[in-house]
């Protein structure tokens, strides 16, 4: 990966950070494939090492974290869990292979994808039975409870994601990743934050639970490079979905702009030329 080109007509590269852009993918989307998606595809394949029927949680979801969502999915993840604080974001999510949304201003998003909730506003019947192991009867009354007094079920039955992304940057979802995990779960970190940021973490569980906690900075050009390229040839990773907006150079600032105040959803490009 090399970050010396931004807005440059023409910059200096390794020759192994190259590849060769077949004619049927579109010029300006496939932008993205060098920087977001390189990124994502680096953290679920080497970091993450996703395998199918893993499930997968990706907390922030704009340009890279959509990303991981799609790669999770092409890699054949069951559950695909995106989290984020806007519902446009989670939206767009859904696309990319999520198979569930939390939209972290409103739920806890370690409680929705973890801990056991099995509802509120039921009768003393129900507790009764449930107490008391009275399976029939709990059976029967779970069939009959109406929707409302139900609190939503934690997304995983209480065992935590195989697999956790956090794709944003700030202490606080550096917690909630390592927290979501199952035990013997990856929490996969690919969000840079503000120098000196600290990213706090129960010991004894990391310890205790075998939690692993593992950075992720990039793919390998020269080996992935290619393999996202036949991704987004294929149709399996979708190029024309994944960028959102486009800016002509003159532009540029107000992309930046737009960008800080969170208004692209997933990825937009800069065209120079």
């Amino acid at each position: 990966m090399y970050s010396m080109g931004g807005l440059a007509e023409y910059c200096v590269v390794p020759a192994h950070g190259l590849t060769i852009l077949p004619n049927s993918l579109p010029y300006s989307e496939s932008a993205i494939l060098g920087c977001a998606v390189f990124t994502a595809y680096g953290a679920m394949a080497h970091a993450a090492q996703v395998r199918p029927g893993d499930s997968v949680a990706v907390i922030g979801v704009g340009g890279v974290g959509s990303s991981c969502l799609q790669i999770a999915r092409a890699f054949g993840a069951s559950d695909i869990i995106a989290v984020d604080v806007q519902d446009e974001k989670l939206e767009k999510a859904k696309t990319f292979g999520a198979t569930a949304t939390i939209n972290s201003k409103i739920e806890d998003p370690i409680e929705r994808i973890k801990v056991l909730r099995v509802g509120h506003n039921l009768s003393s019947q129900f507790w009764f039975a449930f107490l008391s192991f009275q399976i029939v009867a709990f059976k029967y009354l779970w069939r009959t409870l109406s929707s409302d007094s139900m609190l939503p079920l934690e997304i995983t039955g209480g065992r935590g994601v195989d697999i956790a992304v956090e794709a944003l940057g700030k202490p606080q979802t550096f917690s909630q990743c390592t927290q979501s995990v199952r035990d013997g779960g990856k929490a996969v970190m690919i969000g840079l934050a503000q120098a000196g940021a600290i990213g706090e973490i129960n010991i004894n569980r990391l310890v205790r639970r075998k939690v692993q906690v593992i950075g992720s900075y990039g793919g390998r050009a020269r080996q992935d490079l290619p393999k996202l390229v036949k991704l987004a040839e294929s149709g399996i990773f979708n190029l024309a979905d994944a960028v959102t907006r486009k800016y002509g150079f003159e532009e540029a600032g107000k992309a930046f702009q737009d960008l800080n105040q969170g208004k692209i959803v997933s990825r937009a490009v800069v065209e120079i030329m």
